[in-house]
C-alpha cells in the first residue's frame, strides 16, 4: 500500500521580530514549495478524476523530479543557513521549509541532519514542536525504525480506514502526541478518512 504523504492539519503559533526575516530567502523557499505543491494538487485532482489531460503517471515522473531539484536548492539553503526558523524567514516561509525537507524521502541522512537542527529550534519556540513530531517519524519511517507520534499513515487492507503504521509502545502513543500538541490517534485517523473520503470510495 501507497505510504500517505502527510502535511498536517496543525500549525504551532510563535511570536518574531519582522525585522530579522530575510526576505530574499524567504520568496526562495515560497518558491519551491509552490513548485512542490503543483504536482501534489495536481495529482489530487487526477485521482479524483477532475481533469484527464494528463495521467498520473506523468504526474508522479514529474514530482519526483521536481523533489529532486528541490533538494538541490533547499540542502544548498540548509547547508548555509541551517534551519530555516521563524526569526529568519518567517512562521510561513518556516513551515514551507519544513515541508520541503519532509518530501527529501530519498535523502534520509538529508532528513536526519535537518531533524536534529529544528530540534534545537523547536525547543527555543523558534519552530514548530508539531511539524518536528511529522519529521521525527519520517525519518523513522525513512529507515526502518517504529515511528514515534503515528503521523504517517496507510490505508488499512480493505481500503476503507488509514491507519497508523507501527509505532513504539503503542498504548502511551496519545501520551507522546498530546506532548507534541497533535490529537488523539482516534480523532487524526477520522480527520483522515473525513477529508479523504471520496478517494477512498473511489479505490
Amino acid at each position: 500500500m501507497t505510504r500517505l504523504l502527510i502535511s498536517t492539519f496543525l500549525i504551532f503559533l510563535t511570536n518574531f521580530a519582522v525585522g530579522q526575516i530575510d526576505s530574499n530567502l524567504s520568496r526562495q523557499v515560497d518558491s519551491l514549495r509552490d513548485e512542490d505543491q503543483k504536482w501534489r494538487n495536481l495529482m489530487t485532482k487526477a485521482k479524483n478524476n477532475e481533469v484527464d489531460s494528463v495521467s498520473p503517471d506523468k504526474i508522479g515522473n514529474q514530482i519526483r523530479l521536481t523533489d529532486s531539484l528541490n533538494f538541490i536548492q533547499l540542502k544548498k539553503l540548509f547547508d548555509q543557513y541551517g534551519y530555516l526558523g521563524y526569526d529568519k524567514v518567517g512562521q510561513v516561509s518556516s513551515t514551507n521549509f519544513w515541508l520541503l525537507a519532509q518530501h527529501a524521502d530519498r535523502h534520509p541522512s538529508f532528513q536526519d541532519s535537518v531533524l536534529s537542527k529544528m530540534k534545537i529550534e523547536a525547543e527555543k519556540g523558534n519552530a514548530s514542536l508539531t511539524y518536528y513530531a511529522y519529521l521525527v517519524d519520517r525519518v523513522k519511517i525513512n529507515t526502518g525504525q517504529l515511528q514515534i507520534y503515528g503521523t504517517q499513515m496507510i490505508l488499512n487492507s480493505t481500503k476503507t480506514s488509514f491507519i497508523s503504521m507501527p509505532t513504539v509502545d503503542p498504548e502511551k502513543l496519545n501520551e507522546r502526541r498530546k506532548s507534541v500538541g497533535l490529537p488523539s490517534i482516534e480523532d487524526y485517523i477520522q480527520t483522515m478518512n473525513n477529508h479523504y473520503y471520496g478517494d477512498l470510495q473511489k479505490k
